[in-house]
């Protein structure tokens, strides 16, 4: 009986129950509104798609473990344009570059707002001030031209190298202590640590008292990110999200965040007034001279700064961009090479002769341009483990057709850039393998102008972070690679290494990365 009660309180049993009466207003609304085409107008078939459930639509096929995995083999079903229908929501995914095309270029425009709708973008990133879920428009373009001319300049980027440089030193000294002892250490959880102090570290500075707290608050955030939300997919039952309690989660994620950001910019500006010894100027500084500077457009207000703040460390941290990016990518760069050892031992011959040559133990960020086949090596793991697998869902402002099926106004676009970037018609036969010596030519790059390779976007909606992501990528692997040698722990063999993703947009391993380290090259 317990087990009885428990269901049919249960929010799915909530949203099933309230979902049938809309589907009963809707179809009867339907019925009603008579035949909508004009007279002699021949409308473009809408796209393929797997058939569908009363009430729930989809929902239940990608529901669970992986939906990027789930979306492919959808995809390659019922072709690469598909449209899905998640309650009351469309959603159309593109998993080829035909698609993307159409997409990205041809109805540029008309894709290039974020839903305005969705729960988590509402109460976390501050109704969508942030860059990233920012609607498209004139906010949108004002900020990102900060993030272009202010915040990830190549300037301030190449500013961070020291900070960059003593978090990688830090951490080899970690793996250097465990090495002498032949300890088995969690690779993953430690490049997760360096990531968490290098996003601190470039927002708020060296001395941020509230490093802790807010990165336990980031990593709540990003949880909740991907908890299920019915009011996303019943826009008209968004009263749900607070029967389910997920609004009171989100609210209360914020109000804490409220506080620690208040404590924070206080602690800058005091910094500011009591003529503190100077730092580089950190996110944090940027945002808040141009609040106070004024003349803008659209004022960047305290709120302005805490989106911008927050989805830029939760992105960098966890999915790529501005966050997203350290551990998971490290992670699968580490997981990748540990499988392939001939990979890994000729990025060590490449980047360890280079420094034989320059009589150097002590490697400098400007030593990076001579490994090229590093390079390599990132953009192939980049390509098989993109940073986001799921590209941030875009809206359909107006119907349009897209490979000649129509994409009616409001449905929700996603691009499955996991399916492209494994995508045999692109990749050949091989595009499983992990093969860095297929970057060799040059031809393709993920700068946004290969769409089977979007890694970081493409468009206007391309991720601003990029070059921050890749020197931080670049800087810690190349340590990683030149100091040691990496094995796995005894009676373990590369087969037994588990690739499998956790479902999430930040696609983080089923399994920590356990190895073990020998020091090769003594530490400067």
């Amino acid at each position: 009986m317990a087990m009885e009660a428990n269901f049919l309180f249960s929010p799915s049993s909530i949203t099933l129950f309230l979902g049938f009466f809309i589907a009963l207003l809707v179809v009867l609304r339907r019925a009603g509104s008579g035949d909508r085409k004009s007279q002699g107008q021949v409308l473009a078939p809408l796209p393929p798609g797997p058939p569908r459930l009363p009430l729930i639509g989809n929902i239940h096929q990608i529901a669970g473990a992986n939906p990027h995995r789930t979306l492919r083999s959808l995809a390659r079903t019922h072709g690469p344009l598909i449209l899905l229908r998640l309650g009351q929501v469309n959603l159309v995914v593109a998993s080829c570059v035909e698609a993307v095309e159409d997409i990205i270029k041809r109805h540029d425009l008309n894709f290039a707002s974020r839903p305005t709708d969705l729960t988590f973008a509402n109460i976390l990133a501050y109704d969508g001030l942030s860059v990233a879920m920012a609607p498209y428009g004139g906010y949108w373009k004002q900020m990102r031209k900060i993030y272009a001319m202010e915040l990830l300049n190549s300037r301030r980027v190449k500013s961070f190298a020291t900070i960059r440089e003593d978090v990688v030193r830090k951490m080899t000294a970690e793996i250097d202590s465990k090495a002498l002892a032949q300890t088995p250490l969690d690779l993953g959880a430690m490049l997760s640590s360096m990531a968490n102090v290098l996003v601190v570290k470039t927002a708020f500075g060296e001395r941020c008292k509230q490093q802790s707290e807010f990165l336990e608050l980031v990593k709540e955030a990003v949880g909740l990110l991907t908890s299920f939300s019915v009011g996303d997919m019943y826009p008209s039952l968004k009263f749900l999200d607070t029967l389910t309690g997920l609004k009171a989660k989100l609210e209360r994620v914020r109000g804490k965040l409220n506080k620690v950001f208040d404590e924070i910019m206080g602690q800058r500006q005091a910094a500011a007034r009591a003529d503190a010894p100077a730092e580089e100027d950190l996110f944090i500084d940027v945002l808040l001279r141009l609040r106070d500077k004024g003349g803008l457009d659209f004022p960047i207000t305290t709120e302005s700064i805490k989106a911008v703040v927050l989805i830029n460390c939760s992105f960098r941290k966890y999915l790529l961009e501005e966050q997203r990016h350290h551990r998971r990518r490290l992670n699968g760069l580490c997981l990748e090479l540990v499988k392939n050892p001939e990979t890994m031992e000729k990025a060590q011959r490449e980047i360890r002769e280079a420094m034989r040559v320059k009589s150097s133990s002590k490697m400098e960020e400007s030593d990076i341009s001579k490994f090229s086949y590093l390079k390599l090596v990132i953009k192939e793991t980049l390509r098989l483990h993109p940073p986001g697998p799921l590209m941030p869902p875009r809206v359909c402002e107006n119907t349009c057709e897209v490979m000649g099926y129509r994409v009616p106004a409001g449905a929700r676009v996603l691009i499955n850039v996991f399916a492209l970037g494994r995508d045999e018609a692109y990749w050949g036969a091989d595009a499983e393998s992990f093969k860095p010596e297929r970057f060799e030519s040059g031809s393709v790059d993920f700068t946004g102008l290969n769409f089977e390779f979007m890694s970081f976007g493409a468009g206007r909606r391309i991720c601003p972070g990029m070059n921050f992501g890749l020197s931080a990528v670049e800087v810690g692997l190349a340590h990683l690679l030149f100091h040691f040698d990496w094995k796995l722990p005894h009676g373990m063999k590369t087969e037994d290494l588990d690739m499998m993703e956790i479902s999430g947009t930040s696609e983080p391993r089923k399994t920590p990365l356990v190895v073990l380290a020998d020091l090769a090259i003594p530490l400067p």
